[in-house]
């Protein structure tokens, strides 16, 4: 989705008019998504000014047939 490729303010509510469900752990599940996983995060690392998650997939489900979007970057400091 073009919404997610956009820069966001520190705190603002990047879902905010966006239509969405909540899968069972809670977590937000985007009404045009082909698919989702809802994910329990084990470990959290801080780098820099991103964080680093590792997280364990723990249901998942196809919801609608398409091609997914890609994003390609071109180096690690270009997009």
């Amino acid at each position: 989705m073009k919404h997610f490729l956009k820069p966001f303010a520190p705190g603002e509510d990047r879902f905010a008019n966006i239509e969405t469900t909540k899968a069972e752990n809670g977590a937000p599940i985007l009404a045009e998504a082909l698919a989702y996983l809802e994910c329990r995060v084990e470990q959290r690392m801080e780098c820099g000014d991103h964080w680093l998650l590792y997280a364990i997939a723990e249901k998942g489900k196809v919801l609608h047939q398409g091609l997914t979007a890609i994003h390609h970057r071109k180096s690690g400091s270009y997009y």
